[in-house]
Order: C-alpha cells, then structure tokens, then sequence
C-alpha cells in the first residue's frame, strides 16, 4: 500500500503571517505549499520570507496574478488573453524572484475542461477545491495520486470566512483522515491565513487559527500520513 500523504496547501498572499507561524510546521514535520496570487506587489521583504520558506523545504507555486475566475475571464477574454494577463506574469514573476512555479491553484477553485486542458499543459499539477461535506461523501475528495489525473480537489479547513465562524468539522475531517490512513491515498487540504480567532474575524479574512492548525497536523501525522509539499509529486 502507498504512504498516505497529506499534501496542506496555504492560498492567496498573507506572507507575514504564513512566515511567523512557521514553527506550526516544523513542530508537527510538516511541508507545505504556498500558493501566491499578486507576486509582482511582494515587497522585499516578503519575498525573503518565501525565499526562507522555500528554503526549509516548503514548496511555492502560482496561484494567478490577479487571483482572478479563470472560467469567467475566459468566457468574457479568451483563452489567450487569460495566459497572457493572468498565468504566463504569475510564472515569471515568481521566476523572477527565485521562487517555485511548477505547479497552481485556481482561485475559488473555479475551473473547466478548457482551462484544465491549458493549465495541465503548463504546470505539473494543478489544485481545484470541492466541497466541506458532513456526511459519507467528505471521503470524495481523497486521491490516488499515481492515477493519470493532475487536477487535485481539495478540503477546505478554514475556522472563519469574511467575519463570520464556520461550522465545526472536525469530525468529518477526522473521518477523511482515517480513510486516507487506511487505503492509502492522499488528501489535499486549504486554507488561506492563518490568525489568532479574535484577530481573524475582525479582520474579515479567511483564516485559520495556530491552534486548529496545530491539531489538524498532529492529527495526520498520528494517523501515518506525510505531510508535504507539492514539491514531492513527479514532474
């Protein structure tokens, strides 16, 4: 049977954050990916902070220029024009900066056959997101991750979204992570800041706390699954 994985995924550009809470990963031997939208505004400093990330053996990846809706700007611009503007910058600006670049989340996890077939053809894998469900079906979004596919769902385990707690799904997470540990497979995870609970719903973002955090690594790691980064995946 394979190792399982537990390939946790981090989205858009809170860097500061991503970087203070570093120690979360390294006291559970965990690696992760960060998928960076506006790279072309990073200042100095963040860029070092992704370059130290990247350097204790984290993965960074491309997650648009824009973080825009590739489907909704395809159908208003064109295939073409979505290259040019918003993947073909990501990829160089990340270049740019010595950055990671291979691979690439779709922002709101929106995606097509069309943008799949151009995106597959530019990066090596690409991460899509899929629904946080309750019941038997959060089992869906496991992977096998020697099968032909390079589009890999994902779970969101975000705490708190534009001000308002989610529900509590612990237990369900809880499920997918012993279903992963039993057969094998890998499971891919998201989420967006990480922040304190008060901190975090002031704020409006999309986040989720060390402490949660914490757990949900812990929790892999007690069940035998690796936690890494997309680095690890085949060309």
């Amino acid at each position: 049977m394979r190792q399982p994985q537990l390939l946790m995924t981090f989205d858009d550009c809170t860097v500061d954050h991503w970087f203070v809470h570093r120690g979360v990963f390294d006291d559970a031997a965990a690696r992760v990916t960060f998928f960076v939208s506006h790279v072309d505004r990073l200042t100095d400093d963040e860029t070092d902070k992704l370059r130290a990330l990247q350097r204790d053996g984290h993965t960074i990846a491309s997650h648009g220029l824009r973080h825009l809706d590739g489907p909704q700007y395809v159908a208003q611009h064109g295939l073409g024009a979505y290259l040019e503007h918003e993947i073909e910058p990501s990829i160089a600006a990340l270049a740019d900066r010595g950055l990671g670049h291979r691979d690439f989340a779709y922002p709101f996890g929106r995606h097509d056959r069309a943008t799949d077939d151009v995106l597959t053809a530019r990066f090596s894998w690409v991460r899509t997101t899929s629904a946080r469900h309750l019941d038997g079906s959060a089992t869906q979004v496991l992977v096998d991750l020697d099968a032909p596919t390079r589009v890999l769902p994902a779970r969101g385990i975000d705490v708190g979204r534009s001000g308002v707690a989610n529900p509590d799904d612990r237990g369900a997470l809880l499920v997918v992570l012993d279903e992963a540990a039993r057969t094998g497979a890998g499971v891919c995870l998201f989420a967006h800041d990480i922040a304190e609970w008060d901190h975090g719903l002031a704020q409006g973002r999309n986040f989720i706390t060390p402490d949660r955090l914490r757990a949900v690594l812990t929790a892999a790691q007690e069940r035998g699954l690796t936690a890494e980064g997309f680095g690890v995946l085949p060309d």
